[in-house]
């Protein structure tokens, strides 16, 4: 279905408690399926599954406004879908700009989350000026060339670590595939955005200190570096962090987020397998 009026599209699925999930800049609902890494199809109908298309990106409506692509907007979108999907609370999560929403989210509406989902924690605090100048970079190619050519030329680079490409070629092929099928008008403002954006300081995630967290990271990615992870770990006091360091670890990220929501409601977080 649609939202109106913001035009974000959604997909539900499932009965029971919810879960919403946020996917990563350039990508989509239908991009994380062709990836094929968190296997949606093989999560459990007794969670009610909500995704859904951020603004921009996939088969929501477009947007030529910087401010609609800002963290803090990308997190009232959430909320947004949370409410159009009858659910008061939920177990919010996504994956790097995803991550950041459910986070600015989570903060926005504190009371409303039963536990987080952190995949791919991005560049933050400290280590966020120095990609948001990577941002601004790509912003000036992109207005040289155009969006249209920018695309291609982004989709170049699978914004995956060398170590899973190498592993499994096909997911570099389905990240260039999603790059390429952007809408062109919403590129520059994802980079604006993007490069306006950080989380809140440190100590306003002392809110989230009673809620279970899941943290999911990876090594060889820069945009998502492994400190960001590990310092949301610090400052999570009920979070698990794990580590996929090889492509077998990778394809297990389903089933740790399922033994995750399996603990919600448990005095701790689980200890995961994996590196940490």
């Amino acid at each position: 279905m649609t939202l109106h009026p913001s035009g974000l599209n959604i997909h539900i699925a499932g009965a029971g408690p919810s879960f919403l999930w946020a996917h990563g800049m350039m990508g989509s609902m239908a991009a994380e399926d062709a990836l094929g890494i968190l296997r949606w199809d093989r999560f459990p109908a007794t969670w009610r599954l909500l995704r859904y298309d951020a603004r921009g990106h996939g088969a929501s409506a477009a947007s030529t406004d910087p401010r609609q692509h800002t963290w803090p907007q990308l997190a009232r979108d959430m909320l947004a879908v949370a409410d159009a999907g009858a659910a008061a609370s939920f177990v919010g999560g996504g994956w790097s700009m995803g991550c950041a929403t459910v986070l600015h989210a989570a903060l926005q509406a504190p009371a409303r989350i039963q536990g987080l989902v952190l995949m791919l924690p991005p560049a933050v605090w400290e280590g966020r000026s120095a990609q948001a100048a990577l941002y601004r970079r790509a912003l000036r190619l992109c207005q040289a060339v155009g969006p249209a050519r920018f695309a291609r030329l982004a989709a170049t680079d699978a914004g995956l670590p060398p170590w899973l490409l190498q592993a499994a070629p096909r997911m570099g092929a389905a990240m260039r595939d999603a790059t390429l099928r952007m809408a062109a008008p919403s590129i520059p403002c994802l980079f604006e955005g993007a490069a306006r954006s950080d989380l809140p300081p440190r100590e306003a995630l002392a809110a989230l200190a009673a809620v279970p967290a899941l943290i999911v990271a990876w090594p060889g990615d820069p945009a998502h570096p492994l400190a960001a992870a590990r310092e949301l770990h610090r400052l999570l006091p009920r979070s698990s962090l794990l580590i996929a360091a090889t492509h077998d670890e990778v394809l297990g990220i389903p089933d740790a987020l399922q033994r995750f929501l399996r603990t919600i409601g448990a005095p701790e977080a689980s200890t995961l397998t994996g590196s940490v």
